[in-house]
């Protein structure tokens, strides 16, 4: 078959490479060949890798492809269950497919990428050259119905529309055959991009090449031929970038692959970080253009931004201080966690506060080159307390580990802590919405600028309105079991959590106070983590965790009659007094409460009393007072 230019992509062709090295082997250097006129058949077995090792399929796998080459084969013999009853029942699928036109099925993307990095993959994406995906899905579920026999659930085709916002740019079929996750899509490849839009215009006849050359990165071009069972390179470097150099490397011009779709600059940092490559200089100067920047924010759903930037911090293999690290490095720190603007959903009015020396309110005087510097260095700070984020958690477990105790997810937040140690700079910073509310800003980047879950808001708002107490009981006092429950009831299961990011502070402030330019002393993490190990060995010593879930010995009911309170908001304050005396006494009786909380309220009488004694003898009379009693005199004679 010859490509020719009525079906291959004109927006490819005027590309160029972009690197010095030899570029789409399968049809020699772009810099002399042109995409729009090339053998296919020829360019097909130069693609494939001789580079890459064998793939290992697991028994499922095998199982897997093994059924859809026998559906497949089946469908060009036209044979069972593949009859001319088939054919009438679903028109839309064509009947010039046979042993002379066969159907070319290829495995692509990130499994190939994994199978050959040794690693395991949970979902198949198959891409098919003369098939929709719905209709290939339509054939494999064709023929398991007719051949096998499903006890309990039967194969069931699910159609995903196209929807480029989700990154679904053709419709995919999804089935699960054999216990694996299978979708199902044409090749795609040929983009035209609009000006403010992630949305392509895709050509139909789409070859392995145009997909490749379409695809975010070359180490997620490639494709495994089901047929033929080779690996195959059709950018011709996808192997070499991912095993040997090392090097993370767009298939076409890094800044027309950011600017078409920006989302593709935060993938590029979480696939750097995952699979431990560097990125190239194309990828490094076009992700830190601020028309890349623009696009970002203009193209980009603050919920796509927010799944970038969770899979860089628990998706497989993450390191999520490395990922934020480079991520301020190319200036991304701002387009992820970004600053209230007009298109907020929140309606928010201004951010105040002070951020490094610069008066940040719109009433401030304060130049807006100012307040960009101000939040560059936000960032810079972020990066310098979350590099330390990784050492602390590990001497945690080192100590746990010695205390034959092992750290598990309810004792530690691992994503909050990486996302509080992050914000950590900007804790004293509001926003103030069109009602006058304040907004911690830390909380309005969580909910509005990455989208995460209300209880995500929830964690990093109580963390930061109580860090910097939790900081100074640890490190500036001594411990008492008052001060450190009422505390530990504040945070509840985040003080654990908290308390390592009060730890990531106080080592900053300590690098501040003793050199002033930020950087690291001669104190080591584990100088702190020791202080903060005390704080936590007390907590567990006096029978402290989970304080919060103590049940209180009298209810407010009981309190209400032991103490003869009339109801309203008076009763909280006893209530309060009563958690404090249990903290203080964790044996104590409903009696010794009880007790206790009537010889406070008889003390808050006798106070009240001197002072109204203390009132009258100085002669001070509030006639407001006097007018709201002659007021509520009035009141209860109406309602006799």
């Amino acid at each position: 078959m010859i490509v020719s230019s009525s079906t291959s992509s004109s927006s490819v062709s005027s590309s160029t490479p972009s690197s010095a090295r030899d570029a789409f082997t399968c049809i020699g250097n772009l810099s002399s060949h042109s995409l729009d006129n090339y053998d296919l058949e020829e360019a097909a077995v130069k693609a494939v890798s001789h580079n890459a090792p064998p793939i290992e399929l697991t028994q499922e796998e095998e199982k897997l492809f093994a059924t859809i080459i026998d559906a497949t084969k089946a469908f060009e013999n036209r044979q069972e269950p593949f009859t001319p009853q088939f054919f009438q029942q679903h028109t839309n699928i064509p009947t010039d497919i046979n042993t002379h036109n066969p159907i070319e099925i290829r495995i692509a993307g990130g499994w190939v990428r994994d199978k050959i990095m040794k690693q395991s993959s949970h979902d198949v994406d198959i891409a098919l050259d003369k098939l929709s995906g719905h209709q290939f899905a339509i054939l494999v579920q064709t023929y398991l119905l007719h051949f096998e026999t499903f006890e309990k659930k039967q194969p069931k085709i699910a159609v995903i529309a196209a929807n480029p916002n989700q990154s679904k740019h053709l419709e995919t079929a999804t089935m699960m055959i054999h216990g694996v996750d299978c979708d199902f899509v044409h090749l795609r490849g040929g983009e035209v991009y609009a000006e403010n839009s992630r949305i392509p215009t895709l050509k139909e006849d789409a070859t392995p090449l145009d997909d490749a050359l379409r695809r975010d990165f070359t180490v997620n071009s490639l494709f495994y031929n089901l047929r033929k069972n080779v690996v195959e390179d059709w950018t011709g470097r996808g192997v070499e970038d991912l095993l040997f150099e090392k090097l993370l490397v767009t298939p076409l011009d890094a800044r027309i692959t950011f600017h078409d779709d920006p989302l593709r600059v935060l993938r590029a940092v979480r696939f750097a970080v995952r699979y431990d490559l560097i990125l190239s200089e194309e990828i490094q100067q076009a992700a830190k253009s601020p028309l890349v920047h623009e696009s970002l924010h203009v193209k980009v759903s603050r919920e796509r931004v927010g799944k970038e930037l969770e899979g860089m911090l628990t998706g497989k293999n993450a390191r999520p201080s490395v990922a934020l690290k480079l991520m301020t490095d190319l200036k991304l720190a701002g387009c992820v966690f970004e600053f209230p603007h007009s298109n907020s959903t929140m309606c928010i009015e201004d951010v105040k506060g002070d951020l490094f020396g610069v008066n940040y309110g719109s009433d401030s005087g304060a130049k807006e080159i100012d307040r960009k510097m101000a939040r560059e260095k936000s960032w810079l700070e972020a990066t310098k307390s979350v590099k330390h984020c990784d050492p602390v958690i590990e001497y945690l477990k080192d100590a746990l580990a010695k205390q034959n105790t092992s750290l598990n997810k309810t004792m530690l937040d691992a994503r909050i802590f990486y996302l509080a140690s992050f914000l950590f700079p900007l804790r004293k910073m509001i926003c103030v919405d069109s009602k006058g509310k304040e907004i911690p800003l830390p909380s309005f980047i969580i909910k509005d600028s990455i989208k995460f879950p209300n209880r995500d808001t929830t964690s990093i708002s109580t963390i930061m309105m109580h860090v910097d107490k939790l900081q100074t009981l640890v490190f500036r006092q001594s411990l008492k079991r008052l001060e450190v429950g009422l505390i530990l009831r504040d945070l509840k299961d985040l003080w654990v959590t908290c308390l390592l990011v009060a730890v990531i502070a106080e080592i900053r402030f300590q690098q501040e106070k003793e050199y002033g330019n930020g950087e690291d002393s001669a104190e080591t993490v584990g100088v702190f983590m020791e202080v903060a190990m005390r704080f936590y060995n007390y907590v567990f010593e006096n029978d402290l965790d989970e304080c919060w879930k103590m049940k209180p010995l009298l209810d407010g009911k009981a309190v209400l009659k032991a103490l003869d309170l009339p109801k309203g908001p008076s009763v909280g304050i006893y209530i309060a007094e009563q958690v404090k005396w249990m903290l203080l006494n964790p044996n104590g009786t409903k009696d010794d409460c009880s007790i206790h909380l009537k010889n406070v309220r008889k003390r808050d009488l006798e106070k009240e009393k001197e002072e109204s004694n203390a009132i009258d003898a100085d002669g001070d009379v509030n006639m407001d007072d006097v007018k709201n009693d002659d007021d509520k005199h009035t009141s209860k004679k109406i309602h006799r």
